[in-house]
């Protein structure tokens, strides 16, 4: 496990530390659904409640930094199989301010994640490391499960409930099937 100090946008020293597990989850139905992003370093597991928004943002932009990176050999993929996170792990936290940053020496992706709760000038809540093989594979998940809720209407791209919609585009005249 490699462990590397970086300095983040508040020019504080920060320890990234590689990921042995990451995944995006989503608990209950669609339109109730609540976010959260399980995982695991050094045998211990943090998870970040998130917004929709913030998990597919995030796995987006991942995936755009990882594009812009030139090709290397690829690297053997680890196995998450046996580890398992602590889903009543005490470390969680909501999260607010997310940075991406890359390390080139490494070839890992760097994700710090602010407590939304914290002060300004408080250390991130979680700062960690990922190979190119798990950044794809959240960015993947990260898609499946944005997409996977409630379809968007096609006028006003708001979602759509399982009762009757009354689009706003439309002056509550447009109702979808």
């Amino acid at each position: 496990m490699e462990t590397r100090k970086y300095v983040d946008e508040g020019s504080s020293e920060i320890e990234a530390i590689d990921v042995q597990f990451i995944r995006p989850e989503a608990l209950g139905e669609p339109g109730q659904r609540r976010f959260r992003l399980l995982v695991v370093i050094n045998g211990h597991t943090v998870i970040a409640w998130m917004e929709k928004e913030q998990v597919g943002r995030l796995g987006e932009l991942l995936l755009d930094v990882l594009e812009r990176l030139p090709d290397v050999p690829d690297e053997p993929e680890a196995t998450e199989a046996s580890i398992l996170p602590d889903e009543n792990t005490a470390d969680q936290f909501r999260a607010g301010r997310m940075e991406l940053s890359y390390d080139e020496e490494d070839d890992r992706l760097i994700v710090v994640i602010h407590d939304i709760e914290a002060e300004e000038e408080t250390r991130p809540a979680l700062s960690f490391r990922l190979t190119r093989a798990q950044t794809r594979a959240f960015s993947e998940e990260a898609e499946a499960l944005v997409t996977g809720g409630r379809p968007t209407c096609p006028m006003c791209g708001r979602p759509m409930g399982p009762g009757p919609h009354v689009c706003e585009k439309q002056n509550g005249h447009f109702h979808a099937d």
